[in-house]
């Protein structure tokens, strides 16, 4: 596999995400919750990105500097370390002022560190370009090897705090904020397994041994995996509400298909359009004004008589072991309702929608979402509310003649 793949991979998803989030809308980097998680996924990113050894060579190449990539890479887990913690202060909550001083001094902190690895890296004598082995192979020259230390040191920092406050949060929490947290907590076990493989290949490197395939080999998957997976923890109990919603939606507006089908076309063609590219909350919404204002048209058409013979059919069928499949006296209502309803919709379109003398029926099965759905069911699969269909075409087809 192509040494920049592990790299680039991770680093397109969490791009995608931001991107997702950040079409949302112009304001989100107001939101003290919403903007160190947007941070958090670009600059993951980012990180991603200029960590894969052909970017590495295209860096240093590009601005002329042996190893230049490597302060690059270092001091954007930094901030990446940062927007972790400042993102945990939001979510603990608390005094806003708190928070402020909290999240000020987290960041004056790491902004140092960021500053001590460009200081430390000017100071150093880094000839040979290093793409994959550079903290093992400059682990003993001056300089360079107390700014690995350093951006290990704060890195370690960071998710040690992390852990804590996630582990102690876990019995705290429900749904998909907890969520969260197990993703979050199987990030930073990721991340500890990468910084124990750096910390022992440059220990090793420190007293004379070569244990570089740990920092090679080892670390650049598990540091890729935590970064995905902590980024997924904390975006989750932001993106996951919403997403549910979305499902539930997607499901329900499949469910009530038959019933838009059949009421659609009453409502202007511009005003009964439901677009694919409209997420499943827009789409239920459009789907269910369609479905409300084709009952209202349908409403004066709605004949009692058609629904009481098709109340008596369908507790009939109860009797009969439900061979229409009916199988309790409340599905026999929605029955006799979605019956009464086929056949109004049929002299709508005989009239063309023309004003007739209110009948005596009335619609109750929409006044509640699982009434509708099982009205919906009915329309599509009940012989009865066949039956009625046809029997108010044949009347329409005779009053024609």
């Amino acid at each position: 596999m192509d040494s920049g793949i592990v790299f680039y991979i991770p680093g397109t998803l969490l791009l995608v995400a931001a991107g997702l989030k950040l079409s949302a809308g112009t304001g989100l980097w107001r939101d003290s919750l919403v903007a160190p998680s947007n941070a958090i996924l670009l600059v993951g990113s980012a990180v991603c990105v200029l960590s894969a050894p052909p970017t590495i060579r295209y860096v240093n190449d590009a601005t002329g500097v042996a190893n230049f990539s490597a302060p690059l890479v270092y001091a954007g887990m930094t901030a990446l370390s940062a927007s972790y913690l400042v993102l945990m202060i939001r979510w603990k909550g608390g005094p806003p002022q708190t928070q402020q001083r909290a999240a000020r001094l987290v960041l004056g902190v790491y902004a140092l560190v960021i500053a001590g690895i460009w200081a430390l890296f000017g100071l150093a004598e880094v000839p040979v370009e290093r793409t994959q082995d550079l903290d093992t192979y400059y682990a003993n020259t001056p300089y360079m090897r107390e700014m690995i230390v350093l951006y290990m040191v704060a890195h370690t920092a960071a998710t040690v705090a992390l852990a804590v406050m996630s582990v102690s949060w876990l019995r705290e929490v429900r749904g998909v904020t907890r969520v969260g947290l197990i993703l979050l907590i199987v990030g930073l076990t990721f991340d500890a397994g990468y910084q124990i493989a750096k910390y022992t290949a440059m220990a090793a490197r420190w007293n004379g041994v070569d244990w570089d395939v740990l920092s090679t080999n080892v670390s650049p998957p598990l540091v890729m995996l935590a970064g995905v997976t902590t980024a997924a923890g904390f975006a989750v109990p932001r993106v996951g509400p919403p997403a549910v919603d979305n499902l539930r939606a997607w499901r329900r507006y499949r469910l009530l298909k038959p019933l838009w089908a059949e009421l659609r076309t009453l409502r202007a063609p511009t005003e009964g359009i439901i677009r694919w590219w409209e997420p499943p909350v827009v789409r239920l919404a459009r789907q269910e004004i369609a479905i409300w204002d084709g009952v209202l048209a349908c409403s004066p058409y709605l004949d009692d008589q058609v629904r009481a013979n098709a109340y008596a059919e369908a507790v009939a069928s109860l009797a009969a072991d439900g061979t229409c499949g009916v199988r309790s006296p409340h599905q026999a209502t929605v029955v006799a309702e979605a019956a009464m309803l086929a056949a109004a919709r049929v002299q709508v379109s005989r009239d063309g929608g023309a004003e007739v003398p209110t009948r005596a029926g009335t619609l109750e099965s929409t006044s509640q979402p699982q009434l509708m759905v099982l009205l919906s069911r009915a329309l599509s699969s009940s012989p009865i509310v066949a039956q009625a269909r046809r029997q108010a075409a044949a009347r329409t087809a005779a009053g024609r003649d």
